[in-house]
């Protein structure tokens, strides 16, 4: 015999109210295990209420191919006892577990980051050498290496953006270099170079910007700044 509809209804009801109670005891086990010593008192007020209220007998109807079946309870969903005990003692095991995790977590990224920096140092001496071969295809790959292991260091992105340069690849070597003054806008070499760039792309309006920038930021490397840029022009 198929179910009525109307018991369909009544056992949506019925699972949506169980679902009801399986949020609202999370939601006091949770203020329960709190660091926040309120929190853990309205959690406490709140599993009492909740406790007294479920051991009011109720009454429930399950109506399945018109049989009635009258169930009686008397039972406590939760057990009171259990929820004291776990609130007096959650904290202290919870933080002492946490810490066991975050220390367990930065060991291993600590080896982690170790490992990379030091394939990293090995991929930036190569570059260093092919760079000074004139072998810029294989400084540009090991600079590319480089940056996939450590993707924050700016003089990377200055190294590989000179590299750019070399290549006549001016676009990409703007976007390392800007790249490079995000994460330093101090660098000095930064702004030689992108003053570089300028110059090699024909904007004398920007190259006046990033001039005037730099020696902003470094007055006592006026003269330097000057020279350096007398000399590119010169040569180019």
């Amino acid at each position: 015999m198929s179910i009525s509809l109307k018991n369909l209804e009544r056992q949506n009801e019925e699972f949506h109210n169980f679902m009801h109670k399986v949020t609202e005891v999370e939601r006091i086990v949770k203020k329960l295990v709190s660091e926040d010593q309120e929190e853990q008192a309205m959690g406490d007020a709140e599993a009492k209420k909740y406790l007294g209220e479920m051991n009011n007998p109720e009454e429930e109807i399950l109506d399945n191919e018109n049989v009635q079946l009258k169930i009686k309870s008397n039972r406590t969903l939760i057990n009171q006892k259990a929820i004291i005990e776990m609130s007096s003692n959650a904290n202290t095991t919870s933080q002492e577990s946490f810490m066991r995790e975050v220390e367990k977590d930065a060991e291993q990224r600590f080896q982690e980051k170790k490992i990379r920096l030091e394939k990293m140092g090995t991929l930036k001496k190569r570059a260093i050498l092919a760079f000074n071969r004139n072998e810029f295809e294989k400084t540009l790959c090991c600079y590319n290496k480089a940056l996939e292991l450590v993707k924050d260091n700016h003089n990377l992105f200055l190294s590989r953006g000179l590299t750019y340069i070399k290549l006549k690849l001016l676009d990409k070597a703007l976007s390392d270099i800007d790249r490079a003054l995000y994460l330093n806008e101090n660098s000095l070499k930064g702004y030689l170079l992108k003053a570089k760039i300028f110059y090699l792309t024909e904007r004398e309006k920007e190259i006046e910007e990033v001039v005037r920038e730099a020696k902003e930021r470094h007055s006592k490397k006026v003269d330097f700044i000057d020279e350096y840029i007398r000399a590119f022009t010169k040569d180019e």
